[in-house]
């Protein structure tokens, strides 16, 4: 026997229609340069993707078809983001910072139909142009008369298109299990994938988001997406808003401290996420400026281990909660946030940094676990480590092209971690950048922490070099803050105070700066490209 409930989709073209329905009014905020926006509302937002929707199928583009994105965080890459899906087509979103090698060939995995990409103050048009591809038409966002790009072929004004539709479309119903969006990796580790994104896995994962032990949205918040639309679904951000009518706030490009600091405050942001660097970026203004934040009360941090640094000073100085978490292109990607239970209400002082420096707990719907090199699952005591699997219905089973029948039941994530009994979850290394020294593994991620705690470095990163004796030895290498200085013994010092003595690296390097990849982590394979051959002759720390 079956249960009696009616059988409706979950279809992503369902959160706009419930956030037009039922949060009209609500504003939908952005940013077209620093101090200059376009204030439209959730109303506003749906009616205008009906009309791209029409265009679309006026273009051409049928249920299934992939249909690319090259656009910054805007209200028209927004309606793009529920347009596509919702006339049963792949919203696949380019990623603008990588190379033009991989942008080439992920077009050619994708083989998109067109491209819908940015013009204007906001655009991306001379990286399509040096990618030399030819699609069968492209739409240019922008303001009227900013599409002035013949080297492109067919292409399309935005606005144009979408002044000669009416709107008078309703949203058709899908399988839910209908692919609705497609996001490749950022291939530092090898050719990038793609992963599709479902209806159903989209809709979940936005509930997920919005949820109080994630990241808590409500119809009373203001939600700024720092993250990327082009990145993982943006963590959920255009999908949970909807889904609870709260007020949406998209920055475009511009991400320095003093022009995010005045979107924060104009728009009375009380939600945001992003990667570490934007928030170094966001703290080193407010320091240097002497200024508070006076509405953000909730800051998500992912995509690569949060400083202690940034998480002490946001939740001591800013009063500001930090929700460090954890996930992948392949988790859609919120698999983990550092969400108290009863038992973690009460730390206070080092035991609540001790305890913020970890990944978090997955909510319902991801589960976990660890296992050994023989796939045998290890023991949830916060200190053994293993192989980090997931599994779940916003977890990816397969990629773009990849067989279906891969008979994968967990998947692997290539992280190194450990559980405790609790359920909080510590990364300790990506697989590929564990340091074996003398037979024992060394985990980079913890040494770098670690050294992110003394005031005089502002970024930290370890990688092995060939020792004759050990093996591998550890390479620190640094970004110093301005106008500070370390000695190289007291560097040594304070790592030992916080590391195992052997896991203290033997090498020290300043640079003036780190490269970063695509999605804003530290490009360890550049930096073992450049340093990973260093020898004995390295000098110590510079200052």
């Amino acid at each position: 026997m079956i249960g009696s409930m009616m059988g409706r989709p979950l279809l992503v073209s369902a959160l706009l229609e419930h956030a037009a329905r039922w949060h009209g009014k609500t504003a939908v905020v952005s940013q077209r340069a620093p101090g200059e926006g376009v204030s439209l509302d959730w109303a506003g937002i749906d009616q205008r993707a009906r009309r791209l929707a029409q265009a679309l199928i006026r273009l051409g583009v049928r249920p299934g078809d992939r249909v690319g994105t090259l656009g910054w965080n805007h209200h028209r890459h927004l309606e793009a983001y529920y347009a596509i899906p919702g006339i049963g087509a792949i919203c696949h979103t380019l990623n603008p910072r990588l190379f033009p090698e991989q942008l080439v060939q992920i077009l050619q995995d994708a083989e998109d139909v067109g491209l819908l990409v940015d013009s204007g103050h906001l655009s991306l048009l001379p990286i399509l142009e040096n990618l030399g591809v030819r699609l069968p038409w492209v739409i240019v966002m922008g303001e009227p008369g900013d599409a002035t790009v013949p080297v492109l072929g067919t292409w399309f004004d935005y606005e144009t298109l979408l002044a000669g539709e009416n709107g008078g479309f309703d949203w058709p119903d899908w399988p839910e299990e209908q692919a609705a969006g497609l996001c490749f990796t950022s291939g530092t580790t090898g050719r990038p994938k793609g992963v599709a994104y479902s209806h159903r896995s989209t809709v979940l994962h936005a509930m997920s988001v919005a949820l109080p032990d994630s990241l808590g949205f409500s119809a009373c918040d203001s939600v700024l997406p720092v993250v990327p639309l082009f990145h993982a679904n943006a963590w959920g951000f255009p999908h949970a808003a909807a889904l609870v009518g709260a007020k949406l706030v998209l920055p475009g490009p511009w991400l320095d401290g003093a022009t995010l600091y005045a979107l924060l405050e104009r728009e009375e942001v009380t939600i945001s996420a992003g990667v570490p660097t934007v928030w170094r970026g966001l703290m080193t203004f407010l320091q240097a400026q002497g200024v508070t934040l006076h509405h953000l009360r909730l800051l998500g941090v992912g995509g690569a281990a949060c400083p202690s640094t940034l998480v002490r000073y946001f939740e001591r100085e800013q009063k500001v909660t930090v929700r460090p978490g954890w996930g992948m292109t392949e988790t859609s990607p919120v698999a983990a946030l550092m969400s108290p239970k009863r038992a973690q209400t009460g730390l206070s002082g080092e035991a609540r940094w001790r305890w913020l420096d970890k990944a978090g707990r997955p909510p319902f719907g991801v589960d976990m676990r660890l296992v050994d090199s023989e796939g045998r699952e290890v023991i949830r005591d916060g200190m053994t480590s293993g192989h980090l699997e997931v599994r779940g219905p916003w977890i990816c089973e397969y990629y773009w092209k990849e067989a279906r029948g891969t008979g994968r039941a967990w998947f692997p994530t290539g992280d190194v971690a450990t559980l405790d009994e609790e359920g909080f979850l510590q990364i300790t290394d990506r697989v590929k950048d564990l340091i074996k020294s003398g037979g024992e593994w060394i985990s980079s991620v913890q040494v770098e922490q670690a050294a992110l705690l003394h005031p005089a470095l502002r970024e930290a990163a370890v990688i092995g070099f060939p020792d004759p004796h050990w093996g591998e030895r550890p390479l620190l290498i640094m970004v110093l803050e301005a106008g500070k200085a370390v000695e190289e013994k007291e560097l040594r010092r304070h790592l030992a105070r916080h590391v195992a003595r052997w896991w203290v690296p033997d090498r020290f390097l300043t640079v003036d700066g780190l490269p970063y990849t695509a999605t804003g982590k530290v490009d360890k394979v550049a930096l073992r490209q450049r340093h990973g051959g260093c020898g004995v002759d390295l000098p110590g720390v510079r200052t």
